[in-house]
């Protein structure tokens, strides 16, 4: 009986040990490898095929041929989500597909896509089906549609991705397109799509939109918010929208739009339809000035450091400073930095920095800009790191 006992127990201690694991493919891998770094595999559908869902399967730098259909079979769960991710943010790319680059199937739930540079789709970039998938620290750049879709029932996150340079119809094809219930869509910069920035669409609810940077998509659309019939008490604060249109709600009803930028150049900032009401709307910034603005909020330039080149930092003085709620703003910043609790927040995805209106915070930029340049050793900026000046020099002492 203590020998069965032992024997139990040491079966319970292997299956833990062979529980969420972390396996590896690459170009060169070998279909009788093991998926150790040292002997991968030859595909990321081929590991998941040899280990199933609930693993992590690591996608060393290289450029990879699309597309990555990941099965149904393959699902996740809570505690143990299917991971797929770019060992180096942006350096695993995923190029080409007759139809989406990276798709899960319909009901494959808890998959999470991480760190890839993802291009070339003749549809969509990404496409998630499914509840509580993850999309993040992607950059989604030049396929045919969407650069991201994501529609389910529930959950879901999309964040910290650069989505730019996506769709080829200027009213059907968008940044990102999503729906469901309970999305966190955070942290993105979303620019030179064709139509929408972020079209949250058929209908969106209990939804967070927050710290992203949406400017310049073709048509000029930033982020429209489609709710059910009855509202979707979404949460749309601290994001930095420079659109025609800026932001557009249709059935709204106990939505939430605070400590936004809302810039619209010879446009509207914010745009309700008729069947939406009951909006808080309060402590934004809106140029032009919009009767949906709230008692607290300002009109005027919000000194950007250089709009023309993609660099949506403050400047000192910018009216956004402390001009926001508390009680609507998030508890990090873009940066995923804690809020200030001692002082209002800013306005906007990013709060004033001073060495970012520094020209020595983009000294290693390619003349300021804040794009990839082609050629041997282009690269791009990492938003999402606070750049510091480079040290100034020590003089030496007399």
């Amino acid at each position: 009986m203590v020998l069965r006992c032992c024997v139990l127990v040491a079966l319970m201690l292997v299956a833990g040990a062979a529980g969420a694991d972390t396996y590896y493919m690459a170009t060169d891998g070998k279909p009788d490898g093991d998926g150790s770094k040292e002997r991968p595999w030859p595909s990321v559908e081929y590991a998941l095929w040899k280990v199933g869902g609930g693993h992590t399967i690591i996608v060393p730098p290289g450029l990879y041929r699309g597309p990555i259909d990941i099965g149904k079979q393959y699902a996740g769960t809570k505690e143990r989500p299917t991971i797929i991710k770019s060992e180096v943010k942006w350096q695993a790319t995923i190029m080409g597909a007759p139809y989406h680059v990276i798709s899960n199937a319909d009901d494959c739930h808890w998959v999470v896509i991480d760190g890839f540079q993802v291009q070339g789709a003749r549809y969509d970039g990404i496409k998630m089906n499914g509840d509580y998938n993850v999309v993040r620290n992607c950059w989604v750049h030049h396929n045919k549609a969407m650069g991201i879709a994501m529609h389910n029932k529930t959950g879901g996150v999309i964040e910290n991705n650069l989505i730019e340079f996506n769709g080829g119809h200027i009213q059907f094809d968008h940044g990102v397109y999503a729906s469901g219930d309970g999305l966190i869509i955070r942290g993105n910069v979303v620019r030179h799509n064709a139509s929408y920035g972020l079209h949250l669409y058929p209908a969106i609810k209990n939804s967070l939109i927050v710290n992203n940077l949406v400017y310049n998509q073709v048509r000029r659309r930033g982020i429209i918010v489609a709710c059910p019939k009855g509202g979707g008490r979404n949460k749309i604060v601290n994001n930095t929208v420079v659109e025609d249109q800026s932001l557009t709600i249709w059935n709204g009803d106990g939505e939430v739009v605070a400590n936004n930028i809302l810039v619209a150049r010879g446009g509207e900032p914010l745009i309700f339809d008729e069947q939406t009401r009951n909006v808080p709307v309060d402590y934004n910034l809106c140029v032009p000035s919009s009767d949906h603005q709230g008692p607290h909020g300002i009109t005027g330039d919000p000194l950007f450091v250089d709009r023309t080149r993609g660099h949506f930092w403050l400047r000192p003085g910018s009216p956004a400073i402390g001009a926001g709620s508390p009680e609507h703003s998030p508890d990090t910043d873009f940066w995923g930095r804690p809020r200030e609790k001692d002082r209002p927040p800013d306005l906007g995805a990013f709060p004033f920095v001073p060495a970012l209106a520094t020209e020595q915070a983009r000294a290693r930029w390619e003349y300021g800009w804040a794009y990839y340049r082609h050629g041997e050793g282009g690269t791009i900026p990492d938003f999402w790191a606070v750049l510091e000046p480079p040290p100034m020099p020590v003089s030496p002492r007399p």
